[in-house]
């Protein structure tokens, strides 16, 4: 998968978590309990038009920073939508997910 894909991917997953069940907020609040993002950081998430490709673009660049020791977006649709992003820190391992069903 290239590059492009890849990343319109994890913002598409983000996006339909965030539709399904509100959890980009969760995500942010996370990051920041674990002193990865600033306060400016969760204002520019809420200012933008795409708030799924805002966090995407924090957790990208956390990663490539290695400040997450794994980041994993998993979603799968047939036969039944799973959705699961999975963020390691150095401190912690939390998972936020959608199981339909």
């Amino acid at each position: 998968m290239s590059t492009g894909n890849k990343l319109k991917r994890e913002i598409e997953c983000l996006s339909r978590l965030q539709d399904l069940t509100g959890q980009l907020g969760d995500i942010l609040q996370f990051l920041k309990l674990e002193n990865l993002v600033d306060d400016n950081q969760m204002k520019s998430v809420k200012l933008a038009a795409d708030h799924a490709k805002e966090v995407q673009g924090i957790l990208r660049d956390l990663q490539l920073a290695q400040k997450l020791q794994l980041l994993e977006y998993e979603w799968s649709v047939l036969p039944v939508e799973n959705i699961t992003i999975t963020l390691v820190t150095d401190r912690n391992k939390k998972e936020f997910s959608f199981h339909g069903g």
